[in-house]
């Protein structure tokens, strides 16, 4: 009983997720998105694999790409990053503002970067993207989701 006690214990003695990786932190965001990233990554490497290249440019596959996971994206960090209290309408409304600005922004500096660097593309996409993911988080914990650790 006594082992059985210990156990309990330890369990109830491990610091929670949110202590370690408290809402609203970069460290938590960054988790959030790198899975946001990969969805977007594997987007943008089928578009690329498919006609659509050829038909548009790198600049079109990289700005689908964006949008199509810009939604899936607001609700990863509702729910993972900050948290779900707002009002979805009004979270929504303004994640898909900051990300309408940043894909815009982002396929900006994407087709920059192309144009100015004979670097490989997947190195590109990599300095576009975390340039452009700490626009996203300031712009979300600030601005769309209001958050403050104090209302944790």
């Amino acid at each position: 009983m006594s082992s059985q006690m210990t156990t309990e214990d330890a369990r109830m003695n491990r610091p929670k997720v949110a202590e370690v990786l408290p809402r609203g932190t970069l460290q938590r965001f960054g988790i959030a998105g790198g899975f946001n990233t990969f969805l977007f990554w594997i987007i943008w490497e089928i578009l690329r694999s498919t006609f659509l290249l050829d038909l548009l440019n790198e600049t079109a596959m990289w700005s689908i790409s964006w949008a199509i996971s810009s939604t899936f994206a607001h609700f990863v960090h509702r729910t993972f990053t900050f948290d779900g209290r707002k009002n979805v309408k009004n979270t929504i409304l303004g994640a898909l503002s900051v990300y309408a600005f940043g894909m815009a922004g982002s396929t900006l500096s994407y087709d920059a970067l192309i144009t100015l660097f004979d670097v490989p593309i997947r190195l590109i996409f990599l300095v576009n993207m975390l340039g452009w993911g700490l626009f996203t988080w300031a712009t979300m914990r600030w601005l769309v989701f209001g958050y403050t650790s104090e209302e944790e």
